[in-house]
């Protein structure tokens, strides 16, 4: 791997993982980032890994292979026909920053199949064919315009990662051949979308978005079947009844009136519980009122008219 511009860098400890060591053997590293590949290097060692080596990213790894470990980025990597795995410890923030350097460069600039939009509303699009086109990744300053862009004959595609719901892999028949691809539903323009994206990085793109979703509190206990930290069960059940309903594009004005038996008070409480884990944001304070004695007596005279 040849001599390249540095992307970002760390220094940590490193651990090659062997299934059959009697303990792991941590040992300071400096692991480096360039354009092309990671350089690890440990003592008078130094192992260059081309990106394109790389099999995966992030894997758990059993703790009896780690040891007392909490915090650390995996790295599995096929070269001569080996994979090995690495275990990387460093700074969180530096850790973090690596594995999103590392997939913004397995996925920028690389040739996808996109299918868009191929659900509109949850319904299905017809008529639709699967095009070419280069994926583009977008970072803007703190992440908030951050997104997807899928460059196309046809038009640029463009995904807000803050509007992204859910991704996902489904089977799609291609040309007679069933295909795993990458389902990606988002928000935009008074609708949903889903997008499909095929292609030899589309793992790497679903761990990218997912780690997104993550840290922007999406993928919540909540999404994860935790509901509400043990709260009341009936009361667990309404959130989802509201979520539900909110997400049809009932008002939320009109869901006190809508959940059969809710009060307004129940509801509103709902609400904020909601917006205190994120799952709603506040829009605007309703304003409930009632005729003060002034009010009654002008209503009387209109009536006496």
């Amino acid at each position: 791997m040849a001599q390249e511009k540095v992307v970002t860098w760390l220094e940590g400890k490193i651990l090659f993982v062997d299934t059959y060591a009697a303990r792991p053997n941590w040992v300071p590293c400096k692991v480096v980032l360039t354009y092309g590949g990671i350089w690890l290097m440990h003592g008078s060692e130094k192992t260059g890994v081309p990106l394109a080596a790389i099999v995966g990213l992030g894997r758990e790894v059993p703790k009896k292979l780690i040891g007392n470990v909490s915090e650390y980025l995996s790295i599995a990597y096929v070269m001569a026909g080996k994979e090995t795995t690495v275990a990387i410890t460093g700074q969180s923030a530096q850790l973090k920053k690596l594995k999103k350097y590392i997939m913004f460069l397995q996925l920028n600039k690389k040739p996808v199949y996109i299918l868009h939009p191929a659900k509109v509303g949850g319904a299905i699009q017809d008529n639709l064919q699967w095009e070419q086109g280069l994926l583009n990744v977008v970072w803007t300053p703190a992440g908030a315009a951050d997104k997807l862009v899928v460059q196309r004959k046809s038009g640029n595609v463009e995904i807000p990662m803050g509007e992204i719901e859910m991704v996902q892999t489904e089977n799609q028949k291609i040309s007679g051949k069933t295909q795993t691809i990458a389902n990606i539903k988002f928000t935009g323009a008074e609708n949903t979308y889903n997008t499909f994206i095929l292609s030899g990085i589309q793992n790497s793109l679903i761990e990218y978005i997912n780690d997104y979703l993550k840290e922007s509190g999406v993928i919540s206990k909540h999404n994860e079947g935790a509901v509400g930290g043990g709260g009341d069960a009936a009361l667990e059940g309404l959130e989802d009844e509201i979520l539900v309903a909110l997400y049809s594009g009932v008002s939320a004005l009109e869901v006190p009136t809508f959940m059969d038996g809710a009060e307004v008070d129940q509801v509103e409480a709902v609400y904020d519980n909601l917006i205190s884990r994120g799952l709603v944001e506040l829009v605007r304070l309703r304003k409930d009122v009632k005729l003060t004695a002034k009010g009654r007596n002008i209503v009387n005279k209109k009536m006496q008219m």
